[in-house]
């Protein structure tokens, strides 16, 4: 047994040593340049809505409602055009923020292999959905 960890840990150190290739110039440019836009993305992937339930589907119906009404009640007026620009701006707003990635945390390794916290305590039709 404590061959085998002391084997283990040689393993690790020996890996700890070697550096990884260094990645050309044009992937570094590219990848600095586009730090920016993924710093914006995942800082929209953090934004959550209030907690009483309301989804970007329901902003995106109140603002369609919105922009209706005021073109229709409203016709030319100064109020009418503001709440359209502003029923625009939700709109957009509730549209990006329903392009929103919703993915899984990235799955936890052990040496190589998945690491099962849960066991397999899922319903089968989560272990049905969520089959590779």
């Amino acid at each position: 047994m404590p061959d085998r960890v002391q084997q283990e840990i040689e393993d690790l150190l020996a890996r700890l040593e070697t550096f990884p290739p260094r990645r050309p110039l044009r992937v570094r440019i590219r990848d600095g340049a586009a730090a920016p836009f993924r710093a914006i993305w995942r800082a929209l992937g953090r934004v959550r809505l209030p907690s009483f339930g309301l989804t970007p589907g329901h902003l995106l119906l109140a603002a369609i409602a919105v922009i209706v009404i005021a073109y229709v009640a409203g016709g030319s007026s100064e109020i009418a055009r503001w709440l359209i620009v502003g029923g625009i701006i939700v709109f957009v707003a509730a549209f990006v923020l329903s392009l929103r990635r919703q993915s899984r945390p990235p799955e936890k390794l052990w040496r190589g292999q998945p690491l099962d916290l849960r066991g397999d305590r899922r319903s089968w039709w989560d272990r049905w959905r969520n089959r590779r």
